[in-house]
C-alpha cells in the first residue's frame, strides 16, 4: 500500500464514525417556546399586539407580549360593562315595562287615557316569545278587552323618561346609524329598533319587486323603484333610509329565481317606532284610540291602574349581548344599571358606576378607558394585562360563574364562536368574547387545557392589516397551544 493511500485509509476511519453517529432529537418545545413562535406572526405591528396570558387560580404569568399596552378592545367592552350590572343589579334582577289605563269604562269606551312606562326592556320583541314581534303587545290589549274596553277616548302616553334622550352614543359613527348593530337606545324600545325590509319578485320579468317591511308600522315608508328581472340576471339591490328620515328607498333588481332578499335597518326614533307598533296591535284587536301617541314623562301615580306588567329577565338577556355581541342588548342593559343605581339612564352615570365596580372587585379603574357598555366606540381602550386581572378578579365573585356562562363557547351552536376552535381538542373549552371593529380584533376569556388547569387570555389586534381571517387564525392558534400543551 502506498503511503498516501495509507493516509486516506486513516483518515477514512477517523471520520466515518462522526459521519455515522446519530442524530440527537430536539427537545420538545414548552408551552412558552410555542406561544412566542406563534406569537412573532401577528397579523399587525407593534403597537398594535398585546397578548397576556396567565394561570387562573395562581395568577402566574405564562405568556406575554407587550402586554401593559393598551389597545381597542371592541365589543370586549361588553365583558366589563355586563360585570358592571350583575355586580350591581345582581343576577335575579327583572326588566319591568308597565301598562296603565287611567278613566271610566262606559259602553266599551275608556274616558281617558292609555300610559307605557319604560324600564329598559331589551327583549319587546320575538326574541323570547316564539319569534312573535307583537306578542307582548297582544297580552297588552288583552287585558283592554278582559276589562271590556273597545275605544280609548283619550291618548295613548309614553313614559321614557328612565333613560336619557340622547339615543346614540356621540362616539359611534354617525354613517352607520342605519346598521342594525348601531341601532338606538331608549327606555321604551321594541323589535331591537330594527325592521326587515324585504324585497320579493313580482309575478313576470318587468313587474315591480314587492317590498315590505316587518313590522309594519305606519312610522317606516316605502318608497320603491325596484323591479323583477329573467331568471339568469344578477341581485342588484339597494336599500337606504337617509339619517333623520323614516322614509326607506329601494331601487334595483331582482331575478326571477330568487324569491326574497331581506335586509334589517335600524329605526330613529324608538318611542315613536314603540307607540306606533302598539297602536298598531290595539287596532286589530278591536281596541280604536281616539287620542293620538304622545311621549311625556308621566309617573303612574293613584289615578292610574295597571293593566299589565311585562318582566325579563337579566341573566339570559345578557346571554344575548356577551354570546352574540349584540350591541343593543349591552347598551340597554348598561343605561338600565344607570337607572336603577343612580335614577338616570346616561352613558355618564353608567360608566361611573363601571368604574366604582372595578374599584369594588380590587382593580384600578385609571387602566380602563371605557366610553360605553357595547364597544362601538373606537375609544374603549385597555390592556391585555389589564383584562387578565379582570377576568381572575371576575372568577372570585360569588356571581362570578353566572357571569362567565353569558360567554360564547367555542365550537356551540349559537354565539360568536360557533364557527371557530371546532376540532375536538378545543370544542366546547374555550369561553371568551368576541370583539370586531375596522382594524381590530380582539378576543378574551377562559381555556380549559387537556391537563385540566385552567387559563385566563387576552389577544388585542389592532393596525390596519388586521382581518377577521388573520386575526381569527392568529387569537386560535395561541389559544389551541395553549389548550394542547397547557
Amino acid at each position: 500500500m502506498s503511503r498516501i493511500a495509507a493516509v486516506v485509509w486513516i483518515c477514512a476511519l477517523s471520520v466515518s464514525p462522526v459521519l455515522a453517529a446519530p442524530r440527537r432529537a430536539a427537545p420538545p418545545a414548552t408551552l412558552q417556546q410555542t406561544l412566542d413562535q406563534i406569537a412573532r406572526r401577528a397579523p399587525a405591528r407593534s403597537p398594535g399586539v398585546s397578548v397576556a396570558i396567565a394561570e387562573l387560580d395562581s395568577g402566574e404569568t405564562v405568556y406575554t407580549r407587550n402586554p401593559d399596552q393598551a389597545e381597542t378592545i371592541a365589543s370586549v367592552s361588553k365583558m366589563l360593562s355586563s360585570a358592571a350590572a350583575i355586580h350591581f343589579l345582581g343576577p335575579d334582577y327583572k326588566f319591568k315595562t308597565t301598562f296603565w289605563r287611567r278613566g271610566e269604562v262606559k259602553d266599551g269606551i275608556l274616558q281617558g287615557s292609555l300610559l307605557v312606562v319604560g324600564g329598559g326592556d331589551p327583549n319587546i320583541s320575538g326574541r323570547f316569545y316564539d319569534n312573535d314581534s307583537f306578542a307582548v303587545f297582544d297580552r297588552w290589549a288583552d287585558g283592554l278587552k278582559r276589562a271590556g274596553i273597545v275605544r280609548v277616548s283619550g291618548d295613548l302616553v309614553l313614559n321614557a323618561s328612565a333613560f336619557d334622550r340622547l339615543y346614540r352614543n356621540p362616539e359611534w359613527p354617525p354613517d352607520r346609524d342605519t346598521r342594525w348593530y348601531q341601532a338606538p337606545i331608549s327606555a321604551l324600545s321594541y323589535n331591537d329598533n330594527v325592521v326587515i325590509v324585504s324585497v320579493g319578485r313580482g309575478a313576470l320579468p318587468g313587474a315591480p319587486a314587492i317590498v315590505s317591511i316587518d313590522p309594519d308600522t305606519d312610522v317606516v315608508q316605502k318608497v320603491s323603484r325596484a323591479r323583477t328581472i329573467g331568471k339568469t340576471g344578477q341581485v342588484r339591490i339597494a336599500v337606504a333610509r337617509p339619517g333623520g328620515s323614516d322614509t326607506v328607498y329601494v331601487d334595483g333588481t331582482l331575478p326571477m329565481r330568487y324569491f326574497r332578499y331581506s335586509v334589517p335597518l335600524a329605526i330613529d326614533d324608538p318611542p315613536k317606532f314603540f307607540g306606533a307598533a302598539l297602536k298598531s296591535r290595539l287596532r286589530a284587536a278591536g281596541i280604536e284610540l281616539g287620542g293620538g301617541v304622545v311621549e311625556k314623562d308621566v309617573p303612574p301615580d293613584n289615578s292610574w291602574a295597571l293593566i299589565a306588567k311585562t318582566e325579563s329577565d337579566l341573566m339570559p338577556t345578557m346571554a344575548v349581548s356577551n354570546k352574540h355581541s349584540q350591541s343593543y342588548y349591552a347598551e340597554q342593559i348598561f343605561k338600565t344599571l344607570a337607572y336603577e343605581k343612580s335614577g338616570r339612564g346616561t352613558w355618564e352615570n353608567a360608566l361611573a358606576l363601571e368604574k366604582q365596580f372595578l374599584q369594588a372587585i380590587g382593580l384600578d379603574p385609571a387602566r380602563y378607558d371605557m366610553h360605553d357598555g357595547s364597544g362601538l366606540s373606537a375609544f374603549n381602550r385597555t390592556a391585555a394585562s389589564d383584562l387578565v386581572r379582570f377576568l381572575r378578579a371576575m372568577q372570585a365573585q360569588p356571581y362570578g360563574g353566572a357571569w362567565r356562562s353569558t360567554l360564547a363557547v367555542s365550537g356551540e351552536s349559537e354565539g360568536s364562536l360557533r364557527g371557530r376552535l371546532l376540532d375536538s381538542l378545543t370544542r366546547g373549552q374555550v369561553e371568551a368574547k368576541t370583539g370586531t371593529l375596522n382594524g381590530v380584533s380582539t378576543l378574551a376569556g377562559y381555556a380549559r387545557a387537556a391537563s385540566g388547569k385552567t387559563y385566563v387570555f387576552a389577544i388585542l389586534l389592532n393596525g390596519p392589516g388586521v382581518t377577521d381571517g388573520r386575526a381569527h387564525g392568529y387569537q386560535d392558534r395561541l389559544v389551541r397551544a395553549l389548550i394542547q400543551k397547557g
